[in-house]
């Protein structure tokens, strides 16, 4: 057999052999995969926590030049499938695109295959907190689904009632009466209560400061932060940092 002819049947060797390895790696990380996305889509924390300490099937298969970026390809799809769930779970496509796009970036920027396996792990928390968060609380009222919704797009930013009710098209006083009806809260207690929940991903998941997170979600002060994240959370932010945060390095 001369050379060329060697050359191309190693290559054919070697696609046939990267194929049956791809489509087995594939085959055993289905089920996981399925439990993973039915965790996301029922907002179930309790499964989730529970699948992200289950070792997938090693990474035989290659979906890049090298291995880091093999592990990001697959990183990267996996955080696309999960925000896809996570809408049709009925979290707001606006609110899973930015979720996707800011774990697509610390994927981007991770150096190590096992700080990529934690981005994983945060983002599949993420997602179905997300979906969890949505249906805590079942709304009926679709008007009042709408500026619920426009609460979670919203948490960096200053929310009035004016745009709450113009969001659900209707009167300033019947929406904050119909807003209490429907969620169990004033509209000032779910909106600390919503930033609050983005207070804990934001402890867990990132280093950012306190001052940077009671910013980001437009608290008035650091001071004020702290008070409101004590009284629902019984603990203050920096006990939740620590409490929730050993398996993060």
């Amino acid at each position: 057999m001369n050379d060329d002819r060697m050359r191309n049947h190693e290559t054919e060797l070697y696609e046939k052999v990267y194929e049956d390895v791809s489509l087995s790696w594939v085959s055993e990380n289905l089920q996981l995969l399925h439990e993973i996305l039915n965790s996301i889509r029922n907002g179930d924390l309790e499964q989730i926590h529970s699948l992200i300490n289950i070792i997938p099937p090693d990474f035989e298969a290659r979906f890049g030049k090298t291995p880091l970026r093999h592990v990001k390809n697959l990183v990267i799809s996996l955080i696309q499938i999960m925000a896809i769930t996570a809408m049709d779970a009925g979290v707001s496509a606006s609110l899973c695109i930015r979720h996707a796009e800011k774990m697509s970036v610390r994927t981007e920027e991770a150096e190590s295959i096992e700080e990529l396996m934690r981005i994983a792990d945060d983002a599949k928390v993420e997602f179905c907190r997300l979906s969890h968060d949505m249906n805590a609380t079942e709304i009926n009222d679709y008007r009042i689904c709408k500026a619920v919704q426009y609460i979670h797009e919203h948490l960096s930013e200053k929310i009035t009632r004016r745009k709450l009710a113009e969001t659900a098209g209707i009167s300033c006083e019947y929406f904050s009466r119909k807003f209490h009806e429907e969620t169990g809260k004033t509209i000032s207690e779910y909106i600390q209560y919503s930033r609050i929940q983005q207070a804990k991903r934001m402890l867990v998941n990132t280093d950012e400061s306190l001052s940077s997170i009671s910013s980001y979600l437009s608290f008035s002060s650091q001071n004020h932060f702290q008070k409101v994240f004590r009284q629902i959370e019984k603990k203050t932010p920096l006990q939740y940092r620590r409490e929730n945060r050993k398996n993060i390095i």
